[in-house]
């Protein structure tokens, strides 16, 4: 029960109309718990379903959540928990609290996520007097968002354009996933083909009893072998020799499920440590051969990106009027491969997210992060519509990778969400240049907003939005640092104050036109037609028909 021992239902303001008992079994029916908190005297109200959440009868004493979080809320999570609410009750804002967090169940002494909802009262001096909100369960969704991890992890690791072997086996060495080198190598026509395998259909007994010898080692101590050189004896009598690096492949609970390996053939190689002078025959012939992979692999890299984004439209069934988002883009790698990419994708009847990303370096590493993002915007889908959630987690989930991986990598993105019905736009950035607007009036801003870390460098990071009315003949330009980092041959750098100048100057009447004048004053900037990083452009306007 509440901190207020009493039970009195406050004063119908209308006679007759509003009915106290009403309420109460309403509240009792509904699957949210309700409470009232007094900030100033610290008594807190809970309805039925908020103590049942804590694991407690109607009528026991139950800790107040906000004044004794270390009672009942998971340690992890309560310093966020604290900060959170007191920034809410401290600030002035028109949004109500929203954060979600492990609350204990003081009968079973087990945990459930909740979100905790509120809107505060304020005083006359704006402080926080009174918070009334609701506890939503929500546990079932962060478990089910757990179990979708592993299935993410396993296959966005592996891109078939890369030269090397790379394979997942699970405890009973049983190949579980593989490339297409890996199925090259092993003679079999596709990966499919590998799934269930072991090294017995293809090695000899010697070969096939030292791999598993060391793979069970693997799994039991979690030490990594790496770059060691391996000969294989082939069931047909054939041997050959690769450089040869396998993991231990953890599950999201730390147990491990298997292996992961990489390997290279170097079979050419050393042979030809007795016969130098064909070192360098064989080194050209594979320079050449990863030439056309990475030339290969741009294709793929080209063919992936979005050719031409179709225009949004949603009308007013009221005034019989269409509101329309029209796309143009631009993506030009400055290597083979490239570590920028983008993504616009539909959400709900009336709305758009727009993502641009800029992976840290060059070539075919930047690209291969680049395309692991492209595959793990699919698993966000549900928290497009927020842009600051779709940030943390799709930075949680590289930031994992990473981790995993034992990489040094991040990645700048900027998302931006908008609403043609509700008239909507909503940015939130990660370590990447803010998007260039330029209004009706023809006067181009970047929207103020907090600078927050790149993704996967930090596992919580928070990532804050800006919100902004979306008016007809607004124009909105995304764009990867190869643009504002271009410089003259004095070593000056272009910058955005000079691409917003020139668009006020020159008056672009359509998107396209935005983003061939930015490129355009470049160019001339640099007096170079070439580029010296990746650069990629993404526009859209918007107008009312």
């Amino acid at each position: 029960m509440s901190r207020d021992s009493s039970n009195k239902p406050p004063r119908a303001s209308v006679p007759g109309v509003f009915n106290w008992g009403l309420v109460r079994k309403a509240l009792r029916a509904a699957e949210e718990g309700v409470y009232c908190w007094n900030v100033e005297s610290g008594e807190i109200y809970y309805t039925e379903q908020c103590m049942r959440m804590m694991g407690l009868p109607v009528q026991e004493f139950a800790p107040n959540i906000f004044t004794e979080p270390e009672l009942t809320i998971h340690e992890e999570d309560r310093q966020y928990f604290m900060n959170a609410v007191q920034r809410y009750l401290d600030r002035p804002t028109f949004s109500p609290l929203r954060v979600e967090v492990r609350l204990l169940n003081l009968r079973s002494r087990g945990w459930r996520w909740i979100r905790v909802n509120g809107l505060a009262e304020r005083n006359a001096d704006k402080k926080g007097v009174q918070l009334v909100g609701v506890w939503v369960d929500i546990t079932r969704r962060k478990m089910a968002d757990l179990h979708a991890m592993e299935d993410r992890d396993l296959f966005r690791n592996l891109i078939n354009y890369l030269p090397d072997n790379i394979y997942y086996k699970n405890r009973e060495s049983r190949f579980v996933m593989a490339n297409e080198a890996t199925a090259r190598k092993m003679g079999v026509r596709t990966p499919s083909d590998l799934i269930g395998c072991k090294d017995t259909h293809f090695f000899s007994d010697e070969t096939v009893d030292v791999a598993r010898q060391e793979e069970l080692e693997i799994m039991r101590t979690g030490k990594a072998i790496t770059n060691r050189i391996h000969k294989e004896s082939w069931k047909d009598g054939e041997s050959s020799w690769c450089r040869l690096s396998k993991f231990p492949w953890y599950a999201p609970d730390g147990t491990v499920k298997g292996i992961v390996g990489i390997s290279s053939d170097v079979t050419k190689l050393i042979e030809a440590q007795q016969r130098y002078q064909r070192i360098a025959e064989q080194l050209d012939q594979r320079n050449r051969a990863l030439e056309k992979e990475i030339s290969l692999a741009r294709e793929i890299q080209l063919a992936l990106q979005s050719q031409r984004i179709p225009n949004r439209e949603w009308k007013d069934e009221e005034t019989g009027r269409r509101h329309l988002a029209r796309f143009h883009h631009m993506y030009l790698p400055c290597t083979g491969v490239a570590g920028d990419c983008f993504e616009v994708f539909p959400v709900g009847e009336s709305g758009v997210g727009m993502l641009i990303c800029d992976v840290m370096g060059h070539g075919v590493r930047a690209a291969l992060i680049a395309s692991m993002l492209r595959g793990l915007l699919e698993q966000f889908v549900s928290l497009a519509d927020t842009p600051g959630l779709f940030l943390s987690s799709l930075n949680r989930q590289l930031w994992g990778i990473f981790e995993k991986a034992n990489l040094t990598m991040f990645t700048t993105a900027c998302y931006v969400y908008f609403d043609l019905q509700k008239r909507r736009l909503t940015i939130a950035t990660a370590g990447h240049p803010v998007p260039i607007i330029l209004g009706a009036d023809g006067k181009a801003f970047q929207p103020i907003m907090r600078r927050s870390p790149a993704l996967g460098l930090l596992e919580n990071a928070p990532f804050r939005e800006s919100d902004l009315t979306l008016e007809p003949g607004m124009k909105l330009m995304l764009f990867t640092d190869g643009l504002p980092e271009a410089h003259n041959p004095e070593g000056e750098e272009f910058g955005v104050a000079r691409v917003m100048n020139f668009l006020m100057e020159n008056a672009p009447q359509n998107i396209k036109e935005m983003l061939d004048f930015s490129l355009a004053a470049m160019h001339s900037f640099t007096q170079n037609p070439g580029q010296d990083d990746d650069i990629c452009l993404l526009g859209v306007e918007f107008s009312d028909e």
